[in-house]
């Protein structure tokens, strides 16, 4: 049986129909709101995607969670990183816990160039700063200016703009 050797230009035009699916494959998925040359490093969760508004060239990657249940906002030139969770929604914490109880939702928002580090948790109404840092792990309650570099459970500044 002969085996079939593809030729150099074949071998390209295959990887550029592969790389051309996998922009698209977002959009065949439901998510309307990307923007361009969002780049997806492995699988990841999106709950209500119509609610969700991400730029462009944003890395997304492996394991991350949006939770859209009022509105999250993804700015240009953002990574979310391995295991980073964003949720706009979540229990009353001054009601009772059970069953029924209320829920809080605030939209989030991530400005342009923020880096979301590893396993980091965004709650609802935070708004993120153009360039701001979130250290790995950590949980962000308040909102987060603009360059500064957070950590830390609860999330708080470790270092300001120069």
């Amino acid at each position: 049986m002969r085996r079939k050797v593809h030729s150099t230009s074949e071998t390209g035009m295959l990887r550029s129909t592969l790389s051309a699916v996998k922009r698209l494959l977002p959009t065949f998925k439901g998510y309307w709101h990307f923007g361009k040359f969002v780049n997806i490093y492995g699988n990841f969760t999106v709950v209500n995607a119509a609610n969700i508004k991400i730029g462009n060239n944003v890395a997304i990657n492996h394991d991350v969670f949006l939770l859209g249940r009022c509105g999250i906002a993804i700015g240009d030139h953002v990574v979310l990183s391995a295991r980073a969770m964003v949720m706009d929604g979540g229990l009353d914490i001054g009601r009772s816990h059970a069953a029924g109880s209320d829920h809080v939702d605030r939209p989030v928002e991530i400005g342009h160039g923020a880096w979301i580090g590893a396993g980091a948790i965004i709650l609802p109404g935070v708004v993120i700063g153009p360039g701001a840092v979130i250290g790995a792990g950590s949980v962000v309650t308040k909102s987060v200016p603009a360059r500064e570099v957070w950590a830390g459970n609860p999330a708080g500044p470790i270092r300001k703009p120069e």
